[in-house]
C-alpha cells in the first residue's frame, strides 16, 4: 500500500511536470502569454497542505501561482481618492478581498482605472458616434440609460463580475477580469474621444487606453482582457470575455430598471420628471420592453396604447392583514443594509428614516401573503392598484399613527422627491418616503449601522424642481 505521504510527494512531482510543460512549451511557441516563471516549491507544497487533502488540487488553486502580478514600492500609488464613496468601494471589492493578495499590479491597475474615471467624472455611459452600437438604440433607451454616469456604470460592471466569478467558483480570475470591467468602457472619457471613438470604435478606443496604462503590458493575461474589452459588444471568447459581456448586459438591466422606477413613481406621484435633462415619455412600461429588446435582442411588441396615470390616489380597505407593529418590524431590517452599492432605506440624523417605494411593497406583499390576501401578495409588479395599496399603508401611518414626516411630503401621496447631497458634493436624486426614526429605535444607533456609500450622506432635503 502506498503511503499518504507517497501521495503527496507523486502528487507534487506530477504538478511539477505539468508546470515544467507549460513553461517549456510557452518558450518553444514563444507567445507572449505564457513567460517562464519560476515557482518555489514551497509555494505547491503550501496550497496542497491547505487543500483538503483530497488528492486533488482544482486549478483556482493553483492558478495565482502563474497569475501573480508583483510591483515594487516605487511603482505602488497611496490610493487616494476625490470621492469617499469610490474609496470605500476599492477598498471593499479590492484591497481588502483575498484574491487580490497575489494580484499587485492588477490592483494597482485598476486603482489609475477609477482615478480616470473620477477625474472626468459626471461623464454620461453613453455615446453618440453614428457608427456605434449605442448610437442605434431607440432614443428613449438612450436617454434612460445617460442618467447613469460612466464611473458608476464602471463600478455596476465591476460588481457584477465579481458576482458572477463567485457563483461559477472562478476566484482566480477575478483580478483579470475587474481590470477588465473598470476599463471596458474607458474609451468613452471625453479625453480618450480619439480617431478611433469617432468611427464608432469605443470598444477599441477603451482597449488602446488600457494598452497605454501603467503595468498593463506586464500582466500574463493581457491579450485576453484586451480581447474582452475588444468584443464585449460582440461574440466574446474565453471566459473573461463571456463574463464581461454578461456583466455589462446586466449592469445596464438595473440601469434600466432603476430609471424606469424612478420614471413610474413620478408619473404615479404626478409629479414632474427630475431629471429635465433626459426627459421621458409617460409610457414607462412600453420602454422597458424596447429598452429590453435593444439591449438584448429580443423582438418585443410595444403597445402604445399603454398608458401611465397621473394624479392623487385613492385609499383603499387594508385592514384585513394591515398590522403596524409587524409592518415596522420588517421596515427596520432594510434600514441602512447595502447590497452592493444599492439600499432600499436609509437613516439620518435629523431623525428620519428614507424608505423606497420597493422596500415599502416588498414587505405589503410578505404581510399580505401571511394573512392570505393573496390578492395584493400575487399581484403584477407593474398593476396599477399596488399605487393605492402603498398610499394606503402610508396614509394608516401618516394619520393613524403620526409617524410620517408630513412635512416633507404631500398629504396626496405616499412619497416625494429628495436630494441627498454627498461628502463628495456630488448629490443624488430618489423618490422616498421619509419615517419617524423613533419606532425603529435610537438614531445614534441607527446611524452607527452604516457603512460604505451610506456613511458619506451629509444632508436630504426635498427635491426642488
Amino acid at each position: 500500500m502506498i503511503s499518504f505521504n507517497g501521495l503527496i510527494i507523486a502528487a507534487i512531482g506530477t504538478l511539477l511536470l505539468y508546470i515544467l510543460s507549460i513553461v517549456v512549451f510557452g518558450r518553444k511557441k514563444q507567445t507572449g502569454d505564457v513567460g517562464q516563471q519560476e515557482i518555489p516549491l514551497s509555494e505547491l507544497a503550501e496550497i496542497w497542505a491547505e487543500s483538503k487533502r483530497t488528492g486533488q488540487i482544482h486549478i483556482r488553486d493553483i492558478a495565482p501561482l502563474w497569475r501573480k502580478s508583483t510591483i515594487t514600492e516605487g511603482e505602488r500609488s497611496e490610493y487616494t481618492f476625490k470621492y469617499p464613496e469610490v474609496d470605500d468601494w476599492f477598498h471593499t471589492n479590492i484591497s481588502d478581498q483575498p484574491w487580490f493578495n497575489q494580484a499587485e499590479a492588477h490592483r494597482e491597475i485598476c486603482y489609475q482605472l477609477l482615478r480616470m474615471l473620477e477625474a472626468e467624472d459626471p461623464s454620461p455611459s453613453v455615446v453618440n458616434p453614428s457608427n456605434d452600437v449605442e448610437a442605434s438604440w431607440d432614443t428613449n433607451t438612450y436617454n434612460m440609460l445617460g442618467r447613469t454616469s460612466l464611473l458608476d456604470h464602471s463600478l455596476h460592471v465591476a460588481e457584477q463580475t465579481v458576482a458572477l466569478l463567485i457563483d461559477a467558483e472562478a476566484h482566480h480570475v477575478i483580478p483579470d477580469a475587474m481590470v477588465a470591467a473598470l476599463g471596458h468602457d474607458i474609451g468613452k472619457l471625453p479625453t480618450n474621444r480619439t480617431h478611433l471613438y469617432s468611427l464608432g470604435e469605443h470598444p477599441l478606443a477603451a482597449g488602446r487606453v488600457l494598452a497605454e496604462t501603467k503595468l498593463f503590458g506586464n500582466l500574463s493575461r493581457k491579450e485576453e482582457i484586451s480581447r474582452a474589452i475588444k468584443h464585449h459588444h460582440m461574440r466574446p471568447e474565453g471566459l473573461i470575455g463571456k463574463i464581461l459581456k454578461k456583466a455589462d448586459q446586466k449592469a445596464r438591466q438595473m440601469e434600466l430598471e432603476d430609471a424606469v422606477n424612478q420614471q413610474k413613481q413620478q408619473a404615479e406621484s404626478g409629479e414632474e420628471t427630475v431629471d429635465e435633462a433626459t426627459p421621458l415619455p409617460a409610457a414607462e412600461n412600453n420602454l422597458a420592453r424596447q429598452a429590453d429588446a435593444d439591449i438584448y435582442g429580443r423582438d418585443e411588441k410595444v403597445d402604445s396604447k399603454n398608458k401611465t396615470s397621473s394624479g392623487a390616489i385613492n385609499q383603499i380597505n387594508i385592514s384585513s392583514w394591515f398590522e403596524p407593529d409587524a409592518f415596522l418590524d420588517e421596515l427596520k431590517p432594510y434600514i441602512n443594509r447595502l447590497e452592493g452599492r444599492r439600499f432600499k432605506a436609509f437613516s439620518m440624523p435629523n431623525g428620519y428614516v428614507y424608505f423606497q417605494a420597493r422596500a415599502i411593497e416588498e414587505v405589503t406583499r410578505k404581510l399580505a401573503e401571511k394573512a392570505d390576501a393573496m390578492d395584493i401578495a400575487t399581484m403584477a409588479d407593474k398593476d396599477k392598484s399596488m399605487q393605492k395599496v402603498l398610499y394606503s399603508v402610508v396614509e394608516q401611518f401618516r394619520t393613524g399613527h403620526d409617524m410620517i414626516a408630513r412635512d416633507l411630503i404631500k398629504d396626496q401621496y405616499f412619497g416625494g422627491y429628495f436630494s441627498i447631497k454627498m461628502q463628495s458634493g456630488k448629490t443624488m436624486k430618489g423618490y422616498f418616503t421619509p419615517f419617524k426614526a423613533e419606532p425603529f429605535g435610537s438614531i445614534a444607533e441607527l446611524e452607527n449601522s452604516k457603512k460604505g456609500i451610506l456613511k458619506n450622506f451629509v444632508s436630504v432635503d426635498v427635491y426642488q424642481s
